[in-house]
């Protein structure tokens, strides 16, 4: 069963600002026990949650990976008293699949404060495209193949664009929650230009995200020179 969270709470009474981490892992592996500093954050003062969500691996699609998250996160506010978690100061925060995961709680618009995305996927149109470049440089009718089976897109005419625009944050309308975009300028397994076309599309909705772009930076979480820490720390500690 993969719909399963882990908490780890601060020391002292709570109850306490938290942030809900989604990991990695392209939407068919990781696991929320990997690629979290936890002890980190529960020493300035956090609550993480942790959770899992299903692999995207046929029958299972990248929208019911979606439908997990937004679970989990609806699941902890919920029950929030249960672990001392303050519901008013709630962040999130995810790593490249799990940032899109993240990105996709913004639109939904659930009582989160702030949203960290990092190094995420937020535009499934170009990997329709075998003339786009995206994961790990790759390009053609790998990609394409790839992405269509994370869909779960049939043989219907059109039915991959209506697929890819519901799970696409670049697509979507934007929610309330104070949000980072933070990316590596030289990110080789998701190209920057998703980081962009998120912070335009937001924009042009009427969103005030804050985008950062990591020079001479890769796929990683940016927690320190992408000013994660202080993000939440501005918004969750005050």
């Amino acid at each position: 069963d993969r719909n399963q969270l882990d908490v780890y709470t601060p020391d002292g009474p709570g109850p306490h600002p938290t942030i809900i981490w989604m990991h990695p892992g392209g939407w068919v592996a990781g696991d929320k026990g990997a690629s979290m500093p936890v002890w980190e954050w529960t020493d300035r003062g956090y609550a993480i949650v942790s959770i899992n969500y299903r692999y995207a691996i046929d029958p299972v699609t990248v929208a019911d990976s979606v439908d997990d998250a937004l679970a989990a996160v609806t699941h902890v506010i919920d029950n929030h008293a249960q672990w001392q978690l303050d519901p008013d100061r709630v962040g999130i925060y995810g790593f490249s699949a799990g940032g899109h995961l993240a990105a996709m709680v913004a639109h939904k618009d659930l009582p989160v404060s702030a949203i960290a995305i990092a190094g995420a996927p937020t535009d499934f149109g170009p990997l329709l495209d075998p003339e786009a470049t995206f994961f790990d440089g790759r390009r053609g009718a790998e990609v394409v193949t790839a992405a269509r089976a994370l869909l779960g897109c049939t043989d219907a005419p059109d039915s991959c664009e209506g697929l890819a625009t519901a799970v696409s944050p670049a697509q979507l309308s934007a929610g309330s929650a104070e949000l980072l975009i933070v990316h590596g300028e030289i990110d080789h397994i998701v190209d920057v230009d998703q980081a962009h076309r998120l912070h335009d599309h937001l924009v042009a909705v009427g969103a005030a995200p804050e985008l950062v772009i990591v020079a001479d930076s890769g796929h990683e979480t940016h927690v320190d020179e992408g000013g994660i820490a202080a993000f939440f720390d501005e918004r969750l500690l005050s």
